[in-house]
């Protein structure tokens, strides 16, 4: 299994219109003893932050996640509408489903027209070479108008602050009566006093979010590295979480000028990993074009990374366009320069995807009522660094926040306690890379 269900996105689909719950999909989960309702901020409102959420509230607890997508929440799992009314998915490309819970929710939402199974003519490429057929039984499901589609479904019925920004430092503090205050924006509500925190997202805002506040081990744990790689001469119980960097490349071809033989393709050698046509998902755009997503190598995304802020308009964008659109042009085995898209979009992932997986499927400091979920906190190494695995997580750790608040998980850091363990997968890569599922 390769790519799919995980890269970065900030850009949320369209809501759904509809206000109908889904808090009922979660038939499988364990009836748990309840402890005293309690109130929760989920930081994040990707997966892990939205299933946490929802999870919470299916429990009888108050959970409000507070989310800095413009439109919609979704994190990584999010699609842009491109001009011509084309739907894009520029960052998780699928979601694969194995777990009870996770294979309910997709059933369930597949049944309401919400998400569709993408059969998928998944390919290998390197060289310019013959396209070797991806052989695998994984069923893919993607949402029914864009990844951003599953997010959506799982928001509804939760409060979600939209477009809010909690400052990454002095954003939540740890008060005197063992409450947790959160520093909100103008417009964002003044209930800002919470029983217990999640963080729900990661990189160097969640290690500065939680530098300052007393659960050092929660902080610990959210330090990060940023790398293309691993290093070398890791020890049992030591460990840094560590992210790669991704360029995605959403690029608009004239009809005919891209292979028919496949709808995706695992690349092998030079700066892409993966490359899939967006019209093989949903309908193509108006005008007759086919809309394509190039994904990066962390390599390559590291060697040209820049202020995700400062990229549009710049010499750097055109630099690195230019390159991916060669790099494709070599992939599927055209003439350089005989790419000449219609348009183009680049995105940098600056914290993209986890290279390495914490043990746990979720941390949760008992004594200060503070937890981190997200798709690199995984047992099974399976559900690390998937969409299904940020599902798991949050769900994880709602189930034992409401059940066992008093008891910690998954803190230890060292010998005697967890350790970070590297993601390794077959997508495109040697042994020791990470698998985008």
């Amino acid at each position: 299994e390769s790519l799919g269900s995980h890269l970065l996105c900030l850009f949320g689909q369209r809501a759904f219109g509809s206000n109908k719950s889904y808090m009922h999909l979660m038939p499988l989960a364990p009836a748990l003893t309840q402890s005293t309702p309690q109130r929760t901020a989920v930081i994040g409102g990707g997966i892990a932050g939205l299933a946490c959420a929802r999870r919470l509230q299916q429990l009888g607890h108050e959970a409000v996640c507070f989310d800095t997508g413009k439109h919609a929440p979704g994190g990584r799992c999010s699609s842009r509408t491109w001009p011509g009314g084309a739907t894009v998915d520029h960052a998780a490309q699928y979601a694969t489903a194995r777990s009870a819970s996770f294979s309910a929710l997709m059933k369930e939402l597949e049944t309401e027209g919400l998400v569709k199974q993408w059969p998928a003519r998944v390919v290998a490429l390197e060289g310019g070479a013959a396209a070797v057929p991806v052989e695998g039984d994984a069923v893919r499901y993607v949402g029914a108008d864009g990844m951003g589609g599953i997010a959506a479904a799982l928001a509804r019925g939760l409060d979600v602050r939209q477009d809010v920004w909690v400052p990454p430092n002095g954003g939540i503090t740890y008060e005197s009566d063992g409450m947790w205050r959160l520093r909100l924006p103008s417009g964002a509500g003044d209930d800002c006093r919470f029983d217990a925190v999640v963080i729900a997202h990661n990189g160097k805002c969640a290690e500065r979010l939680t530098s300052s506040v007393p659960a050092r081990d929660v902080h610990s744990l959210l330090r990060t590295r940023f790398a293309a790689s691993l290093p070398g001469g890791g020890r049992e119980g030591g460990g840094v979480f560590t992210l790669n960097s991704v360029y995605s490349l959403a690029f608009e071809a004239p009809a005919g000028v891209m292979p028919s033989d496949f709808d995706a393709a695992e690349v092998r050698g030079g700066p892409l990993r993966w490359l899939a046509n967006n019209a093989a998902k949903y309908a193509p755009a108006d005008g007759g074009g086919e809309v394509w997503t190039a994904l990066s190598t962390g390599a390559f995304g590291k060697a040209h990374k820049v202020p995700q802020e400062q990229l549009a308009g710049t010499e750097a964008e055109a630099e690195v366009t230019a390159k991916l659109l060669r790099a494709v042009e070599a992939a599927v085995g055209l003439e350089p320069e005989a790419l000449k898209p219609l348009r183009t979009r680049l995105q940098l992932w600056g914290a993209a995807l986890p290279l390495c997986r914490w043990d746990d499927p979720y941390v949760w400091d008992a004594e200060h009522r503070i937890g981190i979920a997200g798709d690199w906190c995984a047992a099974s190494a399976e559900h690390a660094a998937t969409v299904e695995g940020a599902f798991l997580s949050g769900e994880a750790l709602a189930n034992h926040l409401a059940a066992t608040p008093a008891q910690p998980a998954g803190l230890s850091l060292g010998a005697d306690g967890g350790r970070f363990v590297p993601i390794e997968g077959a997508f495109g890569g040697a042994p020791g890379q990470p698998s985008w599922v």
